[in-house]
């Protein structure tokens, strides 16, 4: 009897162990920033994966700024980066509702960097080449936002997506400022 005791006091150690090392690989924190940005932010270590895993929820309206880079014979055009290009490898995946000032287009950014180049045949997909000549794929999803709505006689962009990839960008290739919210 003292026997199948210890042993279940030794297995509920166990248990209890493992749950705590458990919890202390995941940790939440939730900030407000100095704009009144709201941030909450979930980091959880998988030991199974060996992978970071980061939940980031987000709620902000940003001014447009002229855009880092253009096309030659391109016009200038304003963006908003919602999420900034990432370059750890890793990949944004979640879902987006935004509403905008003005008619807007959106993309998402993917890191290109194709192990074999395209031939002219197959061709290659659109792209540019960013400061630090680092090449992105460019996803345009002009579908979201094809038909403005008119409130009040100005034509806005409001939407809601989901997505995966290195960047989310806001952007209106005339060039003409605009606001969004996400």
């Amino acid at each position: 009897m003292q026997l199948k005791s210890t042993l279940f006091i030794v297995t509920l150690f166990v248990f209890m162990g493992i749950f705590l090392l458990g919890l202390s690989q995941s940790f939440a924190q939730t900030s407000v920033g100095n704009d009144g940005n709201i941030e909450n932010v979930t980091t959880t270590n998988n030991n199974l994966s060996n992978q970071e895993h980061q939940d980031i929820t987000l709620q902000n309206t940003s001014m447009s700024k002229p855009a880092p880079v253009r096309h030659p014979g391109q016009p200038s055009h304003e963006v908003v980066f919602a999420l900034p290009l990432r370059d750890d490898g890793n990949v944004y995946s979640g879902t987006v509702t935004f509403t905008a000032s003005k008619p807007i287009e959106t993309e998402v950014l993917h890191t290109y960097s194709p192990e074999e180049q395209p031939d002219s045949l197959h061709g290659e997909p659109y792209h540019a080449v960013l400061p630090g000549n680092n090449s992105i794929a460019i996803t345009q999803l002009r579908d979201i936002v094809d038909v403005p709505i008119e409130i009040n006689g100005t034509g806005i962009s409001s939407g809601s997506f989901d997505f995966v990839g290195n960047a989310l960008v806001f952007h209106k290739t005339t060039g003409e400022p605009f606001t969004v919210t996400y």
